[in-house]
């Protein structure tokens, strides 16, 4: 978490872990300053993506049926620029579907593609 990067107050943290006492406990002791969680901050990320969701125009029926589907993740370091960016991969059946990590357009991956790379 935050491999190689400076974390400094405020720290917020969001998402279902946040609702742990324990985990977020762990980081205030680890970073040595005070956590900021919201009431409601296990639905920012679904607040989020409904939101960037309702905007696009990309529309297609929703199969349940996610039983034959392979999801893999895996690690690339970017190497393209002095800020050497861990990126996450995810692939539906060898098809890259998402990537986050990157600190700018070099490190940027074409979901579509069965590699992630441009």
């Amino acid at each position: 978490m935050g491999k190689g990067k400076k974390i400094a107050a405020p720290v917020v943290f969001q998402g279902g872990v946040s609702k742990n006492i324990g985990v977020v406990e762990a980081f205030r002791k680890a970073l040595g300053c005070d956590i900021i969680v919201d009431d409601n901050g296990h639905l920012m990320g679904a607040l989020g993506i409904a939101i960037l969701a309702g905007k696009g125009n990309a529309r297609k029926v929703f199969d349940f049926s996610v039983e034959d589907m392979v999801f893999k993740t895996r690690e690339i370091n970017c190497g393209r620029c002095p800020n050497n960016c861990e990126i996450i991969c995810v692939y539906r059946d060898d098809m890259l579907i998402d990537s986050w990590g990157n600190r700018c357009d070099k490190g940027a991956l074409k979901a579509g593609t069965r590699t992630g790379v441009k």
